[in-house]
């Protein structure tokens, strides 16, 4: 699987791609000792897992997977002692690796001679935001169509979480433009340093950016986003940490279409800057698809140092809402308990809660979402649905 556009970045902050132009500049004509100076740098991660990947992307601008990486390199070696053989004088690993892309493997179909440096410049000018060195919005866009085509070929988990700094126009405000700038380089270095390798991370404008989790569902990109959350807190302004929001959505969980991935993150930020700031939510589609009916089932949340009841508001197969006193944190998972006096259903199941709104000084309404329902509960809750019909006559409709 080709695991980015560009070659991954390493978990100090520099991108491979910058280490593997210094090692060539020290030495432009033994490429294929690039190798063993990659082992042996302090800049490089010491998971290898892309190293002939992200060699050939710079050398070529064109995109392997790993293991199609590693056999190319052998086979041009090889068409490398060839060509010298033929030609009786020693021929560069350069002009092997460009003869057996056009002739034997043809992945070039039409070359053109540049300077490595000039172009790996002015790819920069294109790709990278000046001020936090991270990927800019075209290279996000790019990115994003990429990685969701090889997550729906390959049926892989992908996961995007869009974050924007807390408060940015009052540091502004009040500390000046220079400051924010400082405080966006400083958020920048942090998500780099939180990151995978084969994780993509860009700047999208202003203080919001993007981050691409391949191969990650809902429950690992999450851990990651509150990882990246709690590193940025150590950020101080005046005394204060600098505080981020986000909102993450996953394929296949939560979206289908890749033109959808951005927007419902983008909602899920909206919720968390709403409900708070300073949190990471993640984008429940039950709004979207759950029929709901209007009922008062009793309903017992069991936390961890005491059990609330509650009485619910409305209920669907995939989610609740209800009110209560207690200020629940967003995204807990909480073990639930509900009971129907008319059919005295008693139904066991874990909610998340992925929607909380002050609607008092000491009441919450609160939406959660189902994330474990058995069959036998989810029956239950499609007779109380049915009962609730029919004394309703008609549906109260779809949560949109």
């Amino acid at each position: 699987m080709i695991k980015s556009q560009l070659p991954p970045r390493p978990t100090n902050g520099r991108r491979i791609e910058d280490t593997i132009m210094d090692l060539l500049e020290e030495d432009p004509n033994n490429e294929e000792l690039l190798i063993s100076k990659l082992e042996t740098s302090h800049s490089f991660n010491r998971d290898k897992s892309q190293i002939y990947s992200s060699i050939l992307k710079v050398l070529t601008s064109l995109d392997f997977k790993e293991s199609e990486a590693k056999e190319i390199w052998d086979s041009v070696l090889e068409n490398q002692n060839k060509l010298s053989s033929c030609l009786k004088r020693p021929v560069g690993f350069r002009v092997a690796l460009l003869d057996y892309l056009i002739y034997h493997n043809q992945k070039i179909k039409n070359p053109k001679i540049i300077e490595l440096q000039l172009f790996s410049e002015t790819e920069k000018l294109i790709l990278v935001d000046e001020l936090t060195r991270l990927y800019n919005r075209r290279h996000f866009d790019t990115a994003l169509v990429r990685e969701f085509k090889q997550s729906t070929r390959y049926n892989l988990n992908l996961s995007l979480l869009v974050i924007d700094i807390d408060d940015f126009k009052k540091i502004n405000d009040t500390y000046g433009h220079l400051m924010g700038d400082e405080i966006l380089k400083q958020v920048a270095n942090k998500i780099s340093t939180s990151l995978r390798m084969e994780d993509t991370a860009c700047r999208i404008g202003g203080e919001e950016f993007a981050i691409i989790f391949p191969q990650s569902n809902e429950s690992q990109a999450f851990k990651a986003a509150e990882k990246l959350l709690e590193a940025c807190r150590s950020i101080q302004i005046s005394g204060k940490p600098v505080t981020i929001s986000g909102g993450l959505v996953s394929y296949p969980e939560k979206v289908k279409r890749c033109e959808d991935m951005y927007d419902l993150a983008d909602r899920a930020l909206y919720t968390a800057k709403d409900s708070g700031k300073n949190q990471i939510v993640i984008y429940s589609n039950e709004k979207r698809s759950s029929l709901r009916f209007e009922t008062n089932l009793e309903l017992f949340c069991v936390l961890p140092n005491k059990t609330i009841r509650s009485i619910s508001k409305n209920i669907s197969i995939t989610g609740i809402a209800f009110e209560t006193e207690d200020d629940l944190a967003l995204n807990d998972s909480i073990p639930v308990l509900l009971r129907e006096s008319d059919s005295n259903h008693e139904i066991n199941a874990k909610i998340k809660v992925v929607r909380k709104e002050k609607i008092g000084e000491k009441i919450y309404s609160v939406g959660a979402e189902f994330v474990e329902l058995s069959h036998d509960s989810k029956t239950k809750l499609a007779d109380l649905y049915l009962l609730h019909q029919f004394k309703a006559k008609t549906p109260i409709g779809v949560v949109v």
